[in-house]
């Protein structure tokens, strides 16, 4: 019996640490500009074994970042924000689908998505990574 609870202290403790260290790194991410976001998604996406290239600052035609592997080329509009981020980032991703001849676009914000954001996404067939779908990625990049 002792050793059973010992075990689950020990299993609840792993559990605790890698919440706090998730809160943490967000923290960071809250805290980042808006380039260094964009850095950081690209280097991410290299973790996960994609090819990896951002796009000029200005005049980026909606798409910060374009990630490719094996046959897909998937177009990244990153953005950092202190609100929930509307239409205007699905219209850019969108505009630059078909200004660098992207397979996929997808919209990787901080935070969470207005609901008219998401049914414009849907429409489009623009995938949307918000605060919650983002730390699944980068938990799966640093598992690796």
């Amino acid at each position: 019996m002792t050793m059973l609870i010992i075990s689950i202290i020990i299993f609840l403790s792993l559990i605790i640490a890698i919440i706090i260290r998730l809160k943490r790194s967000f923290l960071i991410i809250d805290r980042m500009s808006g380039k260094t976001f964009e850095n950081f998604i690209a280097k991410l996406y290299k973790k996960l074994g994609y090819i990896s290239i951002n796009t000029k600052t200005s005049g980026d035609q909606g798409i910060d970042v374009i990630v490719k592997k094996t046959f897909l080329k998937l177009g990244i509009q990153t953005k950092r924000y202190d609100r929930p981020v509307g239409n205007k980032a699905v219209q850019e991703a969108v505009a630059g689908k078909k200004y660098y001849k992207l397979d996929k676009v997808a919209v990787i914000t901080n935070n969470y998505f207005t609901r008219s954001a998401k049914e414009l996404a849907k429409v489009n067939g623009v995938e949307l990574i918000d605060r919650d779908k983002l730390k699944v990625i980068i938990k799966k990049a640093y598992k690796k």
